[in-house]
């Protein structure tokens, strides 16, 4: 009989010290609480977000506050939460389709992986995107992860990147997480469940763009058949 180990919790992030969480990533919000009544659901703000580094990791509050971009601390700050409570991470960009019981049963830790056309593009076997984790608590990659981004040549690293994208992905985002899960052991990446893109990332950005206008096809419709959820890659964060 499966059975969850993963804790039901769910966990969303938005920083509201620039602006309020916009009108439809709040109707994608809706989707999942729909689709999973029974979790406990977070809202991660700026003020919530401060309080838990500081109850809880109040070591790593330097380093967290020295990363030079926003987003580099939104990233950083979801390995901590998955780390310390468990649970699953989403982006506000993601609609829930249908509860991902059958994925998530039995696991320790799921990541999602990107659709292949964007391996192709960074000559990658595959990519590894933070925008959806879920984890037990205390996981041995949530805890590397966090060695990595929160240590001291990490930051002086972030501050000699020019590039904004490079300056993301290399610091917190999708690099750090494959390293660091290419430098597992063969028995802990055995335990490190990568979601397939066709379950939770259907599309790509070319796809997205579409969706987005509203301008559903037979491709679009084929392309979510397996879906339990779709990433429209909003990218607010580089806007």
């Amino acid at each position: 009989m499966m059975k969850y180990l993963i804790p039901k919790i769910l966990h969303q992030i938005w920083s509201d010290k620039e602006k309020p969480l916009p009108a439809e990533f709040a109707k994608m919000a809706e989707t999942w609480k729909y689709d999973y009544p029974e979790w406990k659901y977070i809202y991660w703000n700026e003020q919530r977000m401060n309080d838990f580094i500081l109850e809880y990791f109040p070591q790593y509050w330097n380093i967290y506050n020295g990363f030079p971009l926003n987003i580099q601390r939104w990233d950083a700050i979801r390995y901590l939460i998955l780390y310390q409570m468990g649970g699953m991470y989403v982006d506000f960009d993601f609609e829930s389709l249908h509860p991902m019981d059958e994925l998530l049963c039995d696991k320790i830790c799921c990541i999602s992986r990107e659709p292949a056309s964007h391996s192709k593009i960074f000559k990658n076997s595959f990519i590894i995107n933070n925008s959806l984790m879920a984890a037990i608590p205390k996981h041995v990659y949530m805890e590397k992860i966090i060695h990595h981004v929160f240590s001291k040549e990490n930051l002086r690293y972030a501050h000699s990147i020019a590039h904004f994208k490079d300056s993301v992905f290399n610091i917190t985002g999708q690099w750090v997480l494959g390293r660091i899960y290419n430098s597992l052991p063969e028995e802990e990446r055995k335990k490190v469940y990568l979601i397939p893109p066709t379950y939770i990332n259907p599309f790509d950005l070319s796809l997205a763009a579409i969706a987005k206008k509203g301008c559903w096809d037979r491709c679009l419709e084929q392309s979510v058949r397996e879906a339990y959820a779709i990433h429209y890659y909003f990218g607010t964060w580089a806007k």
